[in-house]
């Protein structure tokens, strides 16, 4: 780690390792309770991907949701802490919500610049990844600062490009892209088309059908990988095996 530091210190860029200014959030299970119920249910999303029934394997990857709330920034960490624990995957966490940026909260690192000021010209992709404590997790942040015109940003040409670069740089990398929810903006509309599978969250008890319907709708169906559904009280596997485990009831 000290070295790889050193290194880009010579090449004049900024290395921040995340988790710096504290510990992780406790809802990163993956990283904090990988042995709960709860983790072992992120993992079972991992197998579905790396087993999908048309046998294609998708490496990028975009998660989004109909409304806000419903836990999307928190299963695409989770999900990505998750490939990453793998033997031979490397994964980089994009985080494409350029008006709420959450990923800082989690991971505990200072809001830093990113994809905004990537597309913008006014910094380079090495300058702005983030190392995280979790061995080949890397993150690359939405903006220091939320710009003023976001979805024309992730209209730009640039992004197409960019997200191709980030998945074309190592062979073995997934990319997990934290969207906002559908309902508020435009944004995932634009960024579904540049991914090769999406993960849908609802929420339970939460999201209403009409907005889980619409919200799919304005999706491409051939991309969509599943829904994950969210924040569920109890789950009948937890009777069985894993009783003795300690299930947060809402994530």
């Amino acid at each position: 780690m000290v070295e790889i530091s050193k290194a880009l210190e010579k090449q004049g860029l900024k290395f921040t390792r995340s988790g710096a200014t504290g510990r992780l959030d406790d809802h990163l299970y993956m990283y904090n309770m990988p042995y709960t119920y709860t983790a072992e249910q992120i993992r079972k999303i991992r197998t579905y991907i790396f087993h999908m029934p048309d046998g294609r394997l998708p490496r990028i990857i975009m998660v989004t949701s109909s409304l806000p709330s419903e836990g999307k920034t928190l299963i695409a960490s989770n999900l990505a802490i998750a490939i990453a624990k793998g033997e031979d995957q490397h994964v980089l966490l994009v985080e494409c919500d350029l008006r709420r940026p959450a990923l800082h909260h989690l991971f505990k690192y200072e809001p830093s610049p990113g994809m905004s000021e990537i597309i913008q010209g006014k910094k380079r992709i090495a300058e702005c990844l983030i190392k995280t404590p979790i061995e080949k997790l890397t993150i690359l942040p939405a903006a220091k600062e939320s710009p003023a015109n976001p979805s024309e940003l992730l209209e730009s040409k640039v992004l197409a490009s960019l997200i191709q670069e980030l998945a074309e740089r190592y062979n073995d990398r997934f990319v997990i892209i934290d969207t906002p929810p559908i309902q508020a903006t435009v944004d995932p509309k634009i960024i579904a088309d540049h991914v090769e599978g999406i993960i849908f969250v609802a929420r339970y008890r939460y999201t209403q059908e009409s907005d889980f319907k619409m919200a799919l709708s304005s999706l491409p169906r051939e991309k969509i990988i599943g829904t994950v559904l969210n924040a569920v009280d109890v789950m009948p596997a937890a009777k069985y095996k894993y009783r003795k485990y300690n299930y947060h009831k809402y994530y």
